[in-house]
């Protein structure tokens, strides 16, 4: 786990944690993942939250799944009053089926709702992220790099 990172742009504390061990995905679908994961992630760092979080995660995902290609999904809780952002990052085994292919890695985005810019930010490194190619380890680098 990384206690924190920093974005570049604006010195907001961003929380990223890495799932401990492989998410085991054999009878479950991408909403179930996606409820496991906001109540994980809330459980580490907003246990209040957890409820606010799964909600809207699924609203979010209703409106247009967040499957992204190359084995990556990015579904994303924007929540009101979360004190910090938070990245949890988990890979999945075998790969969980989202509408238009399979993921094998999910990166949970938690954002407070009054902070749409950040939103944006963190979701773009993690495209840049995906368009290179890199590895899950990488990912946590180039977060932690943005301090």
């Amino acid at each position: 786990m990384i206690p924190c990172a920093r974005t570049a742009m604006n010195s907001i504390k961003i929380l990223v944690s890495e799932r401990e061990g492989t998410l085991h995905t054999e009878q479950q679908g991408y909403h179930n993942v996606i409820s496991q994961l906001c109540r994980e992630l809330a459980e580490l760092h907003f246990e209040q939250e957890a409820e606010a979080m799964v909600a809207s995660a699924l609203e979010r995902e209703a409106q247009e799944p967040t499957y992204v290609g190359r084995g990556l999904a990015v579904p994303h809780a924007r929540v009101a009053g979360l004190p910090v952002a938070a990245i949890y990052i988990a890979t999945c085994e075998p790969a969980i089926a989202w509408p238009q292919d399979a993921a094998d890695t999910v990166v949970l985005l938690a954002v407070p709702a009054e902070q749409p810019e950040l939103y944006l930010q963190l979701l773009s490194q993690v495209m840049r992220w995906r368009m290179k190619k890199q590895s899950v380890a990488q990912l946590r680098e180039l977060l932690q790099a943005a301090r």
